[in-house]
């Protein structure tokens, strides 16, 4: 059901930003915080370390941007120490636009949608109608009431709807398209020891076998 309601939005978001004669902009509609987490495969609290821009067709549209976050408080997701998320890079798009060195409560979907050139190794995304808030820097658990930077506020629904929070605590994964490691690495032994060792077999067969082939020809 979830799947389906993100789908939904993500369709209207499309319908308004490439329909022809239409304005450019982007429109959400009003999710509970409780429908923000179930949508979102990750959310957590973190500040912006490094963002880049996805290689893409000069003629097409704007790639997304891959934002890394140094996460503090992991609400649902794994808590690992470090996390990618892409987003579009125009708000028109229903991009959502971090700023580095910013701290911000994300709310990330790992669901397919196709509003969204995919990033291999960075299944997580986000945008505009997700639910993202700039918080205060720091790395407390956020609070009702607290003042926000850019965003909706921070109330007690949206509090209860995010549970207890963990720190992060697990280093991040290798990407799926990471290569893997050789059979020389893993066994701690090199590849050109084993083509040293062949080489001397060979070379040892090859000095027995002429011996032999001398030894007869001298008996003949």
């Amino acid at each position: 059901m979830g799947h389906r309601v993100l789908a939904v939005l993500l369709l209207v978001a499309g319908f308004v930003v490439l329909a022809p004669g239409t304005a450019c902009a982007c429109s959400c509609a009003t999710l509970k915080p409780a429908d923000q987490m179930r949508l979102s495969a990750a959310v957590f609290t973190g500040t912006v370390v490094a963002s880049r821009q996805v290689k893409g067709d000069p003629a097409g549209p704007t790639p997304p941007i891959v934002y890394t976050f140094r996460p503090d408080q992991v609400y649902k997701g794994e808590p690992v120490t470090e996390v990618q998320v892409a987003s579009n890079a125009e708000s028109p798009a229903c991009g959502y636009q971090f700023t580095t060195g910013g701290r911000y409560l994300v709310f990330a979907s790992a669901e397919k949608t196709g509003m969204l050139q995919p990033d291999p190794g960075v299944p997580l995304h986000t945008g505009l109608c997700l639910g993202n808030r700039q918080v205060g820097l720091g790395a407390a658990p956020v609070r009702a009431g607290e003042p926000v930077v850019n965003g909706e506020p921070i109330d007690a629904e949206l509090i209860d709807a995010l549970g207890a929070p963990e720190p992060p605590s697990v280093a991040p994964s290798a990407p799926p398209n990471a290569a893997p490691a050789s059979p020389a690495a893993s066994t701690g032994a090199s590849a050109p020891t084993w083509i040293i060792v062949a080489a001397a077999v060979a070379g040892a067969a090859v000095v027995v076998a002429g011996w032999r082939l001398l030894t007869r020809r001298r008996g003949d």
